[in-house]
């Protein structure tokens, strides 16, 4: 994650240029990723020594949680950062002498780098490679196999034809869409794109486009089955099976979405503001013939709602089902090009989420 993430977000946004890395970013990625290498492959010794470390280990931890932190500021933001480093100053103390700060360092460095049960390693991560790594790959599968395209179509011949259509489409779309992706970034990229325009073409003003696809979007990871980071890692926290905790949000799931709706409706009522027309509506009947393509969607819910499998094994089904459907889509039918496409959308979507983790591990 450290090795990638340098390679794709840059130190300031926007000043990423192709096939050019600046010299610290080299540096950054190189002294990251070798510092997380090191505890994989001398990790029997680090286990056996228990406690004490040597002063090369606890460098080579600092620089690994440093680079760690500056990778999140990149991808995540700020706050987040301030958050972690707070509890870090935090932990240390303050008006200790020299000798007693030195064995502060070394503890919380031990804690924080060379453990799993606490710090970096700690549960988030371990959900996040366990879970939510192989659900953001299957979202990206849904993407180039045009199932997330069907969701938003399905939803502009249901209700883009009513008084402020194109907004509605938004949170019907990012209501389906959530159902597949568990992410509102996802979310707003997938349904926004097309979305937003048609708002705004309708008459919405640009701010009231942009916000009613972000609300519905946002409620994308908290739409069942496939929910956000959150969901697993309460999962994993409570020890309650996930098929409870993804039938127990249906509910609050649907209310939110109701109320993104309500207020879109009311907004477009207030304004005035027609539907799509008939021409630019998509024709149900086609549409219904592509209803083949909720299989992989039907197949996860089964798996994991019925616990035959475990539910990183029910993603990976649904991956190859997604895969094989496609091939009866002429329109998004699968390729070499596209699976790679799908793997390296998974991979930089696993950044952020990973980044995001380990941070919080520290935080824990």
């Amino acid at each position: 994650i450290v090795f990638i993430g340098y390679l794709i977000y840059p130190a300031q946004k926007g000043a990423q240029k192709t096939n050019y890395m600046p010299w610290y970013d080299i540096v950054l990625m190189l002294l990251g990723s070798a510092s997380f290498f090191y505890y994989t492959f001398d990790a029997m010794t680090i286990i056996q020594q228990g406690n004490k470390f040597e002063l090369y280990q606890i460098i080579i931890g600092v620089v690994g949680i440093l680079c760690l932190l500056e990778l999140c500021r990149r991808c995540v933001g700020i706050p987040i950062i301030i958050v972690a480093v707070a509890f870090i100053v935090y932990a240390i103390g303050w008006g200790l002498t020299n000798a007693d700060v030195w064995r502060r360092v070394e503890g919380l460095v031990g804690k924080l780098f060379y453990t799993t049960t606490s710090g970096i390693l700690s549960t988030p991560v371990n959900t996040c490679s366990k879970y939510i790594a192989i659900f953001i790959i299957f979202g990206a599968f849904l993407e180039r196999t045009g199932i997330a395209d069907f969701f938003i179509k399905i939803s502009n011949s249901i209700v883009g034809g009513f008084s402020g259509g194109p907004a509605k489409v938004a949170v019907v779309a990012s209501a389906l869409e959530g159902m597949v992706s568990g992410s509102s970034v996802a979310n707003t990229v997938g349904s926004g794109s097309v979305t937003i325009p048609l708002m705004k073409k309708t008459g919405y003003k640009p701010e009231f486009a942009a916000a009613a696809e972000a609300s519905a979007s946002t409620g994308g990871q908290i739409m069942p089955p496939i929910m956000g980071a959150a969901a697993f890692l309460m999962a994993e926290t409570v020890g309650v099976p996930y098929s409870n905790i993804v039938v127990k949000a249906i509910l609050p799931a649907v209310l939110y979405f109701a109320g993104v709706f309500i207020t879109v409706h009311l907004e477009a009522k207030k304004e005035g503001l027609r539907g799509l027309t008939k021409d630019e509506l998509p024709r149900l009947k086609p549409l219904l013939k592509q209803t083949y393509l909720l299989l992989p969607l039907l197949l996860l819910i089964y798996l994991v709602g019925t616990s035959t499998r475990s539910i990183a094994y029910a993603a990976a089904i649904a991956i190859v089902v997604a895969i094989f459907v496609s091939l009866f889509n002429k329109e998004h039918r699968i390729t070499p090009k596209r699976i790679l496409e799908a793997l390296a959308a998974g991979g930089q979507g696993m950044i952020t989420v990973a980044a995001a983790c380990g941070v919080a591990g520290i935080v824990a």
